[in-house]
């Protein structure tokens, strides 16, 4: 799914701005790296040039679908179907020019010039990230709309800003990656960063093992609920049930029925069955869970 976000210019009353949509990769550090190499590496520092070309422009007038990891020497375009025609693969076709040049959604059918402004965030919205630059303060103010908190108010003329900081918080309070995202865990679990700071309760996916009878199985995150699986596949299984897929220490794939599906598809234990959770950021040892 796409991360949202605006690019704009301070309006002229506080709280207001006028910009253009961006579709893809708008989380900071993803967006953030874009807007501040363009400006000091193609734009040569010009600020006034950048919005120009990012916001003015007849290219820009009906937003963009994508700036990350385009080239700005390149002439943008809305070109991603040309640019994958011949169904090449993404290592093939993220390197043919038309897919590097940034992509607008000018020239795509059925699409109007459109400028986004802080009425367009009355009532709820999907964008996610909000960029807003004082052209005269030479200041790039960045708001977490999710969190509607104003995270980062950076110095253009500055040292390039900690993007990880002004996306996930300086100690993680916002984050929303896997753990393994920072270093925190191996990439062999898939504990959120919440979870592995104790903010978040385990859940049935978080777990990376569990002891069936005294074995220990792997977790490998498939599964699926019984009353399915008995409808889909025929196979004899209880109801009312979540049936994970798991690996045996002889390395063999099998299911089985972990977790009681409750009201609201909640998940618990089923008897005999343990959950095994990795370590978190208070306890460097394995949780284990299991029916009261």
């Amino acid at each position: 799914m796409s991360t949202r976000s605006v690019i704009a210019r301070v309006g002229e009353h506080e709280g207001q701005f006028r910009g253009r949509y961006v579709h893809a990769d708008g989380y900071p550090t993803g967006m953030g790296p874009t807007l501040w190499t363009a400006l000091h590496g193609h734009f040569k520092n010009d600020l006034s040039k950048m919005l120009a070309y990012l916001i003015d422009a007849k290219h820009a007038q009906c937003g963009w679908s994508a700036l990350f990891g385009k080239d700005f020497n390149l002439k943008p375009g809305y070109t991603w179907q040309k640019a994958t025609a011949d169904g090449a693969k993404f290592e093939v076709y993220s390197k043919r020019p038309d897919y590097r040049r940034p992509q607008c959604f000018a020239g795509r059918p059925g699409e109007e010039p459109y400028l986004f402004t802080e009425k367009d965030l009355e009532g709820g919205t999907d964008v996610e990230w909000l960029y807003v630059f004082d052209e005269t303060k030479r200041k790039l103010f960045v708001r977490d709309l999710n969190h509607k908190e104003d995270v980062a108010v950076i110095d253009l003329n500055g040292e390039e800003p900690n993007w990880v900081a002004i996306e996930c918080g300086e100690s993680f309070e916002r984050c929303h990656h896997y753990a393994w995202v920072h270093n925190l865990l191996p990439k062999t679990s898939n504990l959120s960063t919440q979870t592995w700071l104790g903010k978040r309760p385990f859940d049935l996916h978080d777990a990376v093992a569990f002891v069936v009878n005294g074995k220990r199985y792997k977790a490998t995150g498939s599964g699926g609920n019984s009353n399915y699986l008995r409808q889909m596949t025929g196979k004899n299984l209880p109801p009312d049930v979540w049936v994970s897929t798991v690996v045996a220490g002889n390395g063999k794939r099998l299911e089985i029925p972990v977790a009681k599906i409750t009201d609201g598809e909640g998940r618990v234990p089923l008897p005999g069955i343990a959950w095994v959770f990795p370590p978190t950021k208070d306890n460097s040892q394995e949780t284990i869970q299991v029916v009261p």
